[in-house]
């Protein structure tokens, strides 16, 4: 009880984000990637001080005298400068197969990967852990501090909320039987430190309504599932953001295609997407544009059901700086973690050409919503334990799906930056390179305007102002001294 009050008050006091080098980093001859305007301006400097960007004028030597003389400079000549990447949906579970993970040797393979900020849920095993969302805290808390590397953290109540009238209780929800029981709940994990709370699958309008007014009274948002309810209802409702697409596809189903699959669960919906009345569909987004409702798509993880062994060699590379334990415990024969991470569905009876003609269907459906003036955000869906899926990577997997789907580059990039911080009411402070923002900024060795792929070649990442050569946090991951 002492450990959680004093993680509640330490919050109450903390000023977030306050992670800042003592002198100024002059980042020196970038091209800038102007996420909003989509312009890229050749031979720019960034001046941060405090953590937040100060300047920033063409690199030329007529311009010398604006650079601070104690300022460290970091060479990115010729690279491009895009904002901090955000993954909108993101799970830090702190023990996998019975082994501890080491967070921040964790929040630095994101770090590598270009990720600056993350909106997380704290769980293990799936259920839900308040020792986990407090150890969470601690860790943004640390991070913000400077005692620890790692990504800015947006905290979600780990304990998922739902009214699940005819299904039993699992270990992931929390089942609230009435409006009164729901609102306190929703005080609770506020009172706690949750800066955003999450509604799962089963709900009605009442149960929801009662969630969204409490946690805005408290100054808290709401994303979540809504897969009963549906999205058009959930956006008259006034939810902050939709996670994954299921809440936009029982409406677009005939009767006979939605009864034909027994499996319990909003699982079984993301592979229904080849069936549904595309009108119908879009008559829903409609709904969503209207309120200025955001999705968050969660396209690139449903690749664990199409092809594993195609994931796996695409993050090879990446498992080297794996934490050597957890990797040895995740690669091993017995290691089930997709159908851990499931609630134990038997996904090997369904034909991965389905899930992947799925993926395709949702993945074009979303670029019709940002056509349309639809706000999209990019979350992975990562957690650690869905082998071989990887954190970062999977994030630009993500960004790749939605180019493949038919959005540009420069739409894509906008779902990890600029979007993300609208969506997380931050946009004055971060997702975009701008004077008096936030120094997060990641440089690239190749422009992602001419190929969302170029998202995955970092040279650098910038947190706050603090610079992290990704040959540096390679040695780190490693464990090799400087």
């Amino acid at each position: 009880m002492k450990t959680f009050f004093l993680t509640a008050v330490l919050l109450l006091v903390h000023v977030p984000f306050a992670n800042a080098q003592e002198r100024p980093v002059y980042l020196a001859g970038g091209h800038l990637v102007d996420v909003i305007r989509g312009e890229v301006y050749e031979q720019v400097a960034v001046v941060i001080e405090d953590g937040k960007i100060t300047d920033l004028f063409y690199d030329f030597p007529f311009n010398a005298a604006r650079v601070p003389e104690n300022a460290s400079r970091v060479d990115v000549a010729g690279k491009y400068l895009i904002p901090g990447l955000t993954d909108m949906h993101l799970h830090t579970p702190t023990t996998v197969h019975g082994v501890e993970v080491d967070m921040e040797h964790f929040y630095r393979l994101l770090l590598k990967n270009g990720i600056t900020t993350i909106r997380a849920l704290a769980i293990n095993g799936g259920a839900s852990d308040q020792s986990a969302m407090s150890g969470l805290l601690k860790n943004k808390i640390a991070i913000d501090d400077g005692e620890m590397d790692g990504p800015n953290i947006i905290v979600s109540a780990s304990g998922i909320i739902e009214q699940a009238p005819g299904f039993p209780s699992v270990k992931r929800t929390e089942i609230v039987k009435t409006p009164i029981e729901a609102r306190d709940l929703v005080g609770e994990y506020a009172y706690r430190g949750a800066e955003w709370i999450k509604f799962y699958n089963f709900g009605d309008a009442e149960m929801v309504q009662s969630v969204i007014d409490e946690s805005h009274r408290l100054g808290r948002k709401v994303w979540g599932h809504f897969a009963m309810l549906g999205a058009a209802e959930a956006s008259r409702l006034g939810v902050d953001s939709l996670e994954h697409t299921v809440s936009l596809v029982q409406r677009a189903l005939d009767y006979e295609t939605s009864i034909s699959m027994t499996d319990i669960g909003y699982y079984r919906l993301f592979r229904l997407w080849t069936d549904v009345n595309e009108e119908e569909v879009i008559k829903t987004l409609e709904v969503l544009v209207e309120n200025g409702t955001p999705i968050i798509p969660t396209l690139a993880v449903q690749n664990i059901f199409v092809d594993r062994e195609k994931l796996a060699r695409d993050n090879a590379e990446l498992f080297r700086y794996y934490q050597p334990e957890v990797y040895e415990a995740l690669s091993a024969p017995a290691a089930e973690g997709v159908e851990e991470h499931t609630g134990g569905f038997d996904f090997a009876k369904y034909d991965p050409k389905m899930w992947g003609e799925s993926i395709k269907v949702q993945a074009r459906i979303i670029a019709k919503f940002v056509e349309m003036g639809g706000v999209v955000g990019a979350g992975s869906d990562f957690s650690i334990d869905i082998f071989p899926y990887g954190p970062g990577t999977s994030l630009h997997q993500e960004l790749q799906t939605f180019v493949e789907g038919g959005q540009t580059p420069l739409q894509a990039l906008r779902a990890a930056t600029i979007n993300a911080a609208k969506i997380l009411g931050w946009e004055n402070r971060f997702g975009s390179i701008e004077i008096g923002k936030q120094g997060d900024i990641v440089a690239l060795n190749a422009n992602p305007l001419v190929d969302i792929k170029n998202i995955r070649d970092i040279h650098t990442t910038v947190k706050s102002g603090e610079v992290f050569p990704v040959a540096d946090l390679n040695q780190q991951l490693l464990g090799r001294s400087q």
